[in-house]
């Protein structure tokens, strides 16, 4: 028996009283010795009890006591052998259970030694119990097959549209809006949508991708690319067609190449197994010529169903739009009027779109897809300078060809808004403005296999982009009058003295551009390794570009139309391979894969014009990335890939023989632009209805296209394209999604970012070497799309079946540009992008009702666009035409130098009309430089 004899503490400080101890200290001390009794007293009651009850002290080697628990591990499969996926295992005797994957696979951790019975429950199987036996510390691996599906009851069919609110598996930055989204956007197809996601900027009508050039996003339909190899052009699909949209912008998977900023998916509907469909009609006519926005007509059909024999489906859509879009130019057009508000014939803007699909499944393992899109757009673009419509004086005159026949031509004089003798002649210049032809068609074929943990795709493509840019139907040596005598009437003096706006002639340009791609492509993806998913997929293209672009048609160069001349043909073909695995083990998921992409400009390209030597250009791409899911309601990953880029066509064949006359010729031997990006993104579940998306993204952009002067066969200097252009991205990302409950949902986005580089432009680097720069640029600027700040906010109000109301509104801070001074002859390139417009904003409303009209479904809908006739800034210089115009730009951009003086914005000339000897300017009020005012369009549409 332990003794404890308890001291007191002195210290040597006394107690007021005198020299007692202190009081705290001395209870604690008592503390302490009551605690050291107790351990005593414990001793003494264990000694005192007989050796048979003591615990024995183990021997220094005796083994550890085998374990009493087992781990089993097993898959759920279907009669077929397929994997059940999300179907609840149950241990009954451990009154717990777990949920199959995706690939049907289930873990039971910590089962106790000996018998545990399993049971399987779904409500389209019969239930399946099976006993297995758990060994100490082992592992049972097992399998369910279940048996045969039975009917248990047949209901209605019932569509239910949702999203899936975190991801634990994917480190992809991505965002989908589905078929009640794209709807919304009646008439501006997956575009409209897309500029309201995190990351997108809108600048001068274009998307610029998480601080990238408009030409680095890749468009895609049913996982098939569809942008145009030559100019990187896009297509849209029939609105009705479409199912959802998906833009990946950051950590990007090995699948996904040949684009810098992003890859924005489309996939289209296919059919049911019961006829439906949907027609409907908007529009901005209100029976009144003059009450109208933009005589505006959109009619939509889609129509799905069965086919006529089991297993086949089809859907079709198809969309036509007609308008005098906003700005609405004079042009001419026919028209014929029909019960007093149907109006028939083109106009300004003449859009149709059509898409097929059939869908067969010959077995439940397969599924065969045929897919066909047709759209033709018909648009004559509104051109300030061949805007105006009065008369001209004409004269006619004698002119000598080559062989020395006579010929009678016009000669053109003065301009008036009236006649005033006879020989004026009615002008209305938006007639002679180009109207671009555009066609675009694509056939897709597709072969599905899916088996108990694999999944086999083939796909065959065949894309084809057509324009043809021409005023009216003329062919270049038809054009009327040649640069610069478009001004002959306007140069002398009098009120009617306007050297801006032209008195006759044709826009100087022709365009017939072709752009041919087939393509085959297999994926291979597969989950027969325990833990890991893998993919991998090989694809060939083999591409045919045509072009033939003339500057000044009715003028000549090497006895060929054109004052500057591009043509050529070229055959081009490019392969990709890629694997991608995805590892899960305990929660973490790591997502690593590597792509492979070969480019050659083809055999019609002579070894002289590849200084390189390097025939094949040939990259290898690693993906890597890691998500964590750190709560049941958080998932963060981090991402790190190389992406590259094959430059668009026209910048490779551009013309390059020795009589070669374009401003900037192409160089065969470009590389890829690259692009290095990393991100970290965390997903958050805040409650059941309310999820959350944060990312931080950097991004280094290297090779970018630029032009350079280089020395040709002769030693002269050419301006040609090359990889010299530097730019970063980097920036925060935010989103908040509420799905819909309580008659409401909302989508918040937020993006903070910063764009520099040394170029927004390819051909800026031309201002230096052509004299307008004090030196080359070699640091980095804001870029044009460097918009600080952007916030969208869509929220809808709705009572299912009867009314809906939704509400888009869009915030972005001021675009930069660079001050012009007219004083100033060779800007500095300090000043590039050194100042910012004003803040943008727009606010949309759509409102919805629901009827029923003699047994119909009808649905009433007014759209209601910029409702506060917001004045936004879209181009600050749109002035295309000026390059053509002598009296213009003498000193810099107008446009530019306007707005810097004065703050004015519609662009402006310098003339002196005083006759103070000093230039003063003239404001020609350029509806192009802000945004269209309000719209207000009424919409019927009838389901079936």
């Amino acid at each position: 028996m332990f003794r404890v004899q308890s001291r007191g503490i002195q210290t040597g400080r006394s107690s007021p009283t005198g020299g007692a101890p202190c009081t705290v200290k001395r209870t604690l001390a008592l503390a302490a010795t009551i605690v050291l009794i107790l351990l005593s007293a414990a001793a003494d009651i264990a000694s005192s009890q007989p050796a048979s009850a003591r615990a024995t002290p183990a021997p220094p080697l005796a083994r550890a006591p085998a374990p009493s628990f087992g781990r089993i591990e097993g898959r759920v499969l279907d009669a077929d052998s397929r994997p059940v996926e999300y179907s609840r295992v149950d241990y009954l005797e451990g009154k717990r259970g777990a949920l199959t994957d995706s690939a049907g696979r289930f873990v039971l951790a910590r089962v106790p030694v000996g018998r545990a019975t399993l049971r399987v429950n779904t409500m389209r199987n019969p239930e399946l119990t099976q006993v297995i036996e758990v060994q100490p510390g082992a592992i049972v691996q097992v399998t369910l097959k279940l048996g045969k599906e039975r009917m248990v009851a047949t209901i209605d069919p019932m569509i239910v549209h949702g999203r899936k609110k975190i991801d634990p598996n994917t480190t992809e930055w991505r965002q989908t809006k589905n078929y009640e989204d794209i709807k919304d956007a009646v008439g501006d197809g997956y575009t409209d949508v897309v500029k309201g996601m995190t990351g997108v900027v809108v600048h001068a009508g274009q998307l610029s991708i998480r601080g990238s050039r408009a030409d680095e996003l890749q468009v895609r339909f049913s996982d098939v690319d569809v942008t145009d190899p030559q100019q990187r052009r896009s297509a849209e699909v029939a609105g009705p067609a479409v199912a959802n949209i998906e833009l990946t912008t950051g950590g990007a998977n090995a699948e996904s190449g040949g684009a810098l900023s992003g890859v924005l998916n489309v996939q289209t509907r296919e059919g049911a197994d019961s006829l439906g469909g949907e027609l409907r009609w908007d529009t901005d006519r209100y029976g009144d010529a003059t009450k109208t926005f933009d005589r505006y007509d959109h009619v939509s059909l889609g129509l799905g169903g069965p086919g006529p024999f089991r297993g086949l489906t089809f859907f079709a859509a198809t969309e036509a739009t007609f308008s005098d879009p906003y700005p609405a130019s004079s042009k001419s057009s026919s028209t014929h009027t029909v019960l007093d508000f149907i109006s028939l014939g083109n106009r300004q803007s003449n859009v149709l779109r059509s898409t097929a699909k059939l869908a067969y499944r010959p077995t439940p393992r397969d599924k065969l897809t045929l897919e066909s899109s047709v759209n033709h757009t018909i648009e004559t673009p509104y051109e300030h300078m061949w805007s105006r419509r009065g008369y001209v004086q004409v004269r006619p005159d004698t002119s000598y060809a080559r062989d020395g026949s006579m010929r009678i031509v016009p000669r053109y004089g003065t301009w008036s808004a009236l006649p005033v003798d006879s020989n004026s002649v009615a002008m209305n210049l938006a007639d002679h403005t180009p109207t671009n032809d555009n066609t675009f068609r694509q056939l897709t074929a597709a072969w599905v296999r899916q088996d108990s943990n694999s999944v086999l795709t083939l796909r065959g493509s065949a894309v084809d982009f057509n324009n043809r840019r021409a005023v009216g139907r003329l062919e270049p040596w038809e054009y009327d009058t040649q640069a610069p005598f478009y001004w002959s009437g306007n140069l002398g003096v009098g009120s009617e003295d306007n050297p801006y706006f032209v008195t006759h002639g044709d826009f100087p340009r022709y365009e017939r551009r072709q752009s041919t791609a087939v393509a085959l492509k297999g994926d291979v993806s597969t989950s027969r390794w325990q833990r890991h998913t893998f993919k991998s997929g090989i694809e060939a293209r083999y591409n045919r570009i045509q072009n033939l672009s003339l500057v000044q048609p009715n003028q000549e160069s090497d006895g060929l139309p054109g004052a500057s001349r591009s043509e050529f043909v070229n055959y081009q073909p490019e392969g990709s391979w890629y694997a991608q695995d995805r590892w899960q083990y305990e929660g973490l998921v790591l997502n690593a894969g590597v792509r492979y992409d070969v480019f050659t400009p083809g055999a019609q390209i002579a070894a002289s014009d590849l200084p390189s030597g390097n025939r094949f250009k040939q990259q290898v791409s690693p993906r890597l990335g890691v998500a964590y899911p750190i709560s049941v309601r958080d998932v963060l990953s981090f991402h790190y890939g190389w992406t590259y880029q094959t430059p668009q066509r026209g910048y490779v064949f551009e013309n390059r023989g020795l009589n070669a006359n374009v401003n900037i010729r192409g160089n065969p031997d470009l590389e890829p632009e690259t692009n290095i990006a990393y991100q970290a993104a965390l997903q958050h579940l805040f409650t059941n209805d309310l999820s959350g998306q944060f990312a931080v993204f950097f991004r280094d952009i290297f090779g970018l296209i630029t032009a350079r002067q280089e020395k040709d066969a002769f030693g002269n200097l050419v301006n040609q394209y090359s990889n010299g252009d530097y730019a970063s991205a980097r920036g925060v990302e935010a989103s908040l999604a509420k799905s819909f409950s309580h008659r409401f949902s909302a989508d918040l986005n937020y993006t903070y970012s910063l764009a520099t580089g040394v170029a927004s432009d390819p051909a800026e680097a031309l201002l230096f070497f052509n004299g307008g720069r004090r030196y080359l640029p070699i640091g980095e600027s804001m870029l044009n799309w460097d918009q600080r700040h952007t916030v969208s906010l869509r929220s809808t109000i709705r009572e299912p079946g009867r009314w809906g109301v939704r509400m888009v509104w869009s915030y972005g801070s001021g675009l930069p540009f660079t001050p012009e001074f007219r004083e100033d002859r060779r800007p500095d390139p300090k000043l590039a992008n050194s100042r910012r417009l004003p803040s943008s904003s727009t606010l949309s409303i759509d409102l919805d009702q629901y009827l029923r009209v003699w047994g119909q479904n009808l649905t009433l809908y007014v759209d209601a666009r910029n409702v506060l006739s917001a004045e936004n800034i879209t181009d600050l210089t749109p002035n295309a035409a000026a390059v053509f115009n002598p009296n213009v730009n003498a000193v810099g951009d107008d446009y530019r130098a306007y707005y810097t003086e004065t703050g004015r914005i519609g662009g402006a000339y310098l003339q002196d009309r005083n006759g103070d000897g000093q230039p003063e300017w003239i404001p020609v009020h350029d509806p192009r430089v802000v945004e269209e005012g309000r719209q207000v369009r009424l919409g019927l549409a009838l389901a079936f």
